[in-house]
C-alpha cells in the first residue's frame, strides 16, 4: 500500500462521496468507487491510529517537574438502560 497524506485520502473520499450521491455512475462504476471509497476509508482510519499512538501530554508531577506521558482517550460507555 502506498503511502498517502491523510488529507489527500480524506479528499479522495469526499469526492467519491460526492460521485455516487449524484447516482449518475453505471453500476460497474459505482462498485469500483465503492470499493475504492472502502480503501481510502482504512487509510484514513489507519493513519488516525498511527498518529493517536504519537501524541503525548506534558503533565506536572507532585514535585512540580514537568513530564510527557502517552495519551490515551478515556472511553467510557453510558449505561441506558432504565
Amino acid at each position: 500500500m502506498a503511502k498517502i497524506k491523510f488529507e489527500d485520502a480524506l479528499k479522495g473520499l469526499e469526492d467519491i462521496v460526492e460521485r455516487l450521491e449524484k447516482g449518475e455512475l453505471s453500476l460497474d462504476e459505482t462498485l469500483s468507487q465503492y470499493e475504492e471509497g472502502i480503501r481510502l476509508y482504512k487509510q484514513c482510519t489507519t493513519l488516525l491510529e498511527d498518529a493517536e499512538k504519537k501524541i503525548q501530554i506534558l503533565v506536572k508531577d507532585e514535585n512540580g517537574v514537568f513530564r510527557t506521558k502517552d495519551f490515551q482517550i478515556e472511553t467510557t460507555q453510558g449505561n441506558n438502560s432504565k
